[in-house]
């Protein structure tokens, strides 16, 4: 996936640490003499480095050559190997002059890697050039560029050129999404025959939700959609039962559900479940209601303290009784997504609860009233808050607990598949509930959950005191990691795993500490809404002296490969926390849509104390026209460093 012509971040200019110089025997490098001193010794610079060495022959300050490291020790001992380079001499004489200096093939891939190391005035030696040669070869002509960042990558990590570590940067480089990767080790799976079962269950298990963050939540709006169409006695018959047949085929609801004994059946179904954790020897758990207090996320905590008033044991005294019902009560009243008459007639039917002897409440007509209401009520609820897990998989759970993983997306599929018109509004309307509760905060606690599903940093995680082994081991990386060491596994399956570790471990290498910079990169297959994003981000800043993170100062950027829009970046930069954004893509109509959204992400920056300056809309030969003017007007210092930051 090659991006052209955007405001790259150089890694020499951010990202790579400044480290000491280190030399050894053989090794080239580009250097200029700064100065001379008795003895033949003199001051030679290296990039931004200046060491004293002892020259083989007379030179001249201010002259630059290509020099070999002759000795290291007891002093450092150079010898020319090329030189002296003019500003007026062509790249093409320097490079020939080398290639025959150092006895390399005349190839265009040699010519290409030497040209590079000069214009980044890299250290050098044959076996590393050559190394360098063999890899460019492995690489499709069309990210050739990107091909000789990675290896120059490598060389100022002083990493070993090896295939592993040049795909595993290069990927990240070409900012190739994780989507194809994560498909390819699905399909070896599924064929490989010799691999464990349970082995393979495993690694399917922590495939199925990388990078949807989106289905689950539509899963269970959907879900709520459907339980309020049926349990909506104003609705059409004929959709109601259209309805009632998809969740009990789908195995939401009992086969011996029809639409007259509707109410009944939601009613035994509840009383027949367990009541999980709020219930402990007939009595309520305190913290179970503290928590039921939090009158603004009711959710699955109204459905078991429901539960445990119809399972209220005859120890049970009736003013415990009556302070479950009249937290109930106080649920209902703060409830921000029920209208007053349906408040008003629920808060009746409990205080008509209140006057029963706890006997006679699990089978009253009145109880049956109030779960069916109450269900109702959950539903509502879940579809204003759709990416709340515990709400609607808590009503599934409570009539179902075994399989709830896979009856909300079968339930989803059959409804998808159906051309029923009274479907096909409800997926619709599960789709705009899950559209308008996407904020910053589930897709921030979205990509966390996926980042750590996936196990980028599980290495990092086993290192904590208090971690927790088995969870960490859940993760897709660890399993990969396995399979790798696993004799039986097949070569397709083998190179699938290793082509998604490798990378994986891209991004960690990529990633970087330089003192007080600080640069983070990550690449996250999402799946929003049923569409694929493979999504690179791009992060750089600075730490404050306490070493915490500056949130003052940042650049962010989004590299986005979208099904409908393409090739899209979203380049964030944040200066003494005031936000300038600027969106690369193809689309001029994304201008006007743009304009319409400023509101709101202005209005959602201020909420956390950021200002908006403005968003730039962009198209990739725009800016690249500004890029080519800007790269005629470098110095020559500036040798082949797109912008420096």
């Amino acid at each position: 996936m090659n991006y052209p012509s955007i405001p790259r971040l150089s890694n020499q200019a951010i990202s790579v640490p400044r480290q000491p110089l280190t030399l050894r025997e053989g090794q080239m490098f580009h250097g200029q003499i700064k100065q001379l001193f008795p003895g033949q010794m003199a001051e030679v610079q290296i990039g931004e480095h200046k060491l004293m060495a002892k020259l083989e022959v007379p030179m001249k300050a201010g002259d630059a050559y290509y020099f070999q490291v002759k000795t290291v020790s007891p002093e450092l001992q150079i010898k020319v190997v090329s030189g002296p380079l003019q500003t007026t001499d062509g790249q093409s004489k320097q490079i020939s002059n080398l290639m025959e200096s150092m006895q390399l093939p005349k190839s265009p891939e040699m010519q290409s890697v030497l040209s590079h190391f000069i214009k980044q005035r890299l250290p050098v030696s044959r076996e590393i050039l050559l190394n360098a040669v063999a890899l460019l070869k492995t690489a499709e002509p069309s990210v050739h560029n990107e091909a000789l960042n990675s290896i120059q990558r490598l060389v100022e990590l002083k990493l070993p050129l090896t295939e592993i570590n040049f795909n595993s940067i290069l990927g990240v480089e070409t900012k190739d999404g994780l989507h194809d990767a994560l498909n390819s080790l699905r399909d070896a799976l599924i064929r490989d025959t010799g691999i464990h079962a349970k082995m393979k269950e495993a690694v399917l298990a922590s495939l199925g939700d990388a990078g949807k963050v989106t289905a689950s939540a539509a899963e269970r709006a959907l879900l709520s959609g459907a339980m309020l169409k049926l349990l909506d006695e104003n609705a059409p018959r004929e959709e109601r039962f259209q309805v009632l047949q998809l969740l009990r085929s789908s195995g939401i609801l009992p086969q011996n559900a029809t639409l007259a004994n509707l109410q009944k059946v939601l009613h035994s179904e509840m009383i027949g479940s367990t009541a999980g954790n709020v219930l402990q020897s007939g009595r309520l758990d305190s913290h179970a209601i503290s928590s039921s207090s939090q009158l603004h996320a009711p959710g699955s905590t109204l459905l078991e303290l429901w539960k445990s008033v119809l399972k209220a044991e005859p120890s049970v005294t009736s003013s415990e009784l009556d302070m479950r019902l009249a937290q109930l009560k106080e649920m209902v009243k703060n409830s921000a997504v029920l209208q007053q008459p349906f408040k008003l007639h629920l808060t009746s039917q409990l205080e008509g609860l209140e006057r029963m002897p706890t006997s006679e409440i699990r089978n009253s007509p009145v109880s049956e009233q109030v779960s069916k209401m109450i269900i109702r009520m959950i539903m509502e609820q879940n579809l204003s808050t759709p990416f709340r897990t515990d709400v609607t998989t808590g009503f599934t759970k409570s009539l179902h607990p075994e399989n709830v993983g896979t009856k909300l997306p079968e339930l989803f599929r059959a409804m998808e598949q159906s051309s029923l018109p009274v479907t096909k509004e409800l997926v619709q309307g599960a789709q705009t509930a899950v559209e308008q509760a996407i904020d910053g905060k589930v897709m921030k606690d979205a990509m966390q959950s996926l980042f750590k599903s996936l196990g980028f940093n599980y290495e990092a995680e086993l290192m904590h005191r208090n971690v927790d082994i088995g969870r960490t081991m859940e993760m897709l990386k660890p399993h990969l990691v396995a399979l790798l060491h696993d004799s039986a596994v097949s070569p397709a399956l083998r190179d699938a795993a290793e082509a998604v570790v490798t990378r994986m471990n891209g991004t960690l290498i990529q990633s970087g500490d330089a003192g007080m910079n600080q640069q983070i990169i990550m690449q996250l297959p999402v799946e929003l809404l049923g569409k694929r994003i493979d999504a690179t981000i791009q992060w750089n800043g600075r730490k404050k002296a306490d070493g915490k993170i500056d949130a003052d100062f940042a650049r962010i950027l989004f590299y986005l490969e979208l099904e409908s829009i393409k090739k899209t970046v979203v380049d964030m930069q944040v200066q003494n926390r005031v936000v300038t954004v600027t969106i690369f893509n193809q689309e001029n109509q994304l201008r006007e849509i743009g304009n319409i959204l400023q509101g709101k992400l202005r209005n959602g920056l201020e909420s956390v104390d950021y200002k908006l300056s403005g968003v730039t809309f962009k198209n990739f030969e725009e800016e690249g026209k500004k890029k080519s003017r800007k790269r005629n007007e470098m110095r020559a210092d500036y040798g082949g460093v797109d912008f420096r930051i």
